[in-house]
């Protein structure tokens, strides 16, 4: 995963204003490098890259809203976001159907280069609505966004008690929908819980500079978690891509779609289990450390 770019010379007594400002700017030039990028080809890794410049853009928007008119151009943003993840999701699950017919006898590898076929026949639809929401992006969100981040203003500071009361809730609700996964461990909490995994680690991105020490050990914590939670949220996406095949799908696609579903099934229960151990390891090393000790 790319990161942020770094910024300097800012510190926990910069105004927060001033510090929006800027990480604002970053974050837009970080999404903007990743789309020039893209002018030519969509590719897998760009692609990627982009929807993670945009996620960290949206991070950005929301934790400032308080300072301008941020809301209505985080939700265009989410727009851009959207269409690169609907582009991504076919690469994906058509990367991993790819890796399974290589895998498989040559006998059997029919089924699944039709179910590959039927995936990445979405491709071409969903790159050209990319490229439409890329056109609004730059020709009109773009614009508005760097107008309005000039105008950010208002109080605090960057290190400032508003800035770890914010952090501090977002950590509460990741531990609360913890406990909610813990209980019941289905595909709609893990999905909720991985979601705000990723908030809290762009939000402690952000604050880097201003809390150093807090946010490493923090981050330290989240990025893993992170990861095992992607890996079992693509095993659940790549079972209702099955379950759809195995009950609509063409006899040959149906067949193969019911084979794969019982090593998908085995892989979502190896990732589910990854997930308990770590976040059996976030509550014995994170509570350790005291993360919320840090962020007061």
């Amino acid at each position: 995963m790319p990161q942020p770019t770094p910024l300097r010379d800012l510190g926990p007594k910069s105004r927060l204003a001033e510090a929006a400002r800027r990480l604002v700017a970053s974050r837009l030039a970080d999404v903007r490098h990743e789309e020039d990028g893209l002018a030519e080809h969509l590719s897998e890794d760009g692609v990627h890259d982009m929807r993670v410049a945009t996620r960290r853009l949206r991070a950005a928007l929301k934790v400032f809203r308080g300072l301008g008119d941020l809301a209505p151009l985080e939700r265009e943003v989410k727009k851009l976001q959207d269409a690169l993840g609907e582009v991504r999701d076919v690469h994906v699950q058509g990367a991993w159907l790819k890796q399974a017919a290589r895998q498989e006898k040559p006998s059997k590898r029919a089924g699944l280069e039709a179910l590959r076929t039927s995936v990445e026949a979405r491709l071409g639809a969903q790159e050209k609505r990319l490229r439409r929401v890329m056109r609004r992006w730059s020709e009109r969100t773009v614009p508005a966004l760097l107008r309005e981040a000039k105008r950010l203003e208002g109080p605090g500071r960057y290190g400032g008690k508003r800035v770890r009361e914010q952090l501090r809730r977002r950590l509460r609700k990741v531990e609360r929908l913890m406990e909610s996964y813990s209980g019941a461990p289905d595909a709609l909490t893990a999905h909720e819980l991985r979601k705000e995994v990723k908030k809290l680690r762009y939000e402690a991105e952000l604050f880097r500079p201003a809390l150093r020490r807090r946010m490493e050990s923090l981050l330290e914590a989240l990025v893993p978690l992170q990861e095992v939670l992607g890996e079992l949220h693509d095993s659940d996406v790549r079972l209702e891509l099955l379950e759809h095949f195995a009950a609509g799908g063409t006899s040959t696609e149906r067949t193969a779609a019911r084979r794969l579903l019982e090593v998908v099934r085995e892989e979502r229960s190896e990732r589910a289990a990854h997930t308990a151990r770590e976040l059996q390891r976030w509550h014995a090393e994170a509570l350790a450390r005291g993360l919320r000790q840090l962020l007061k």
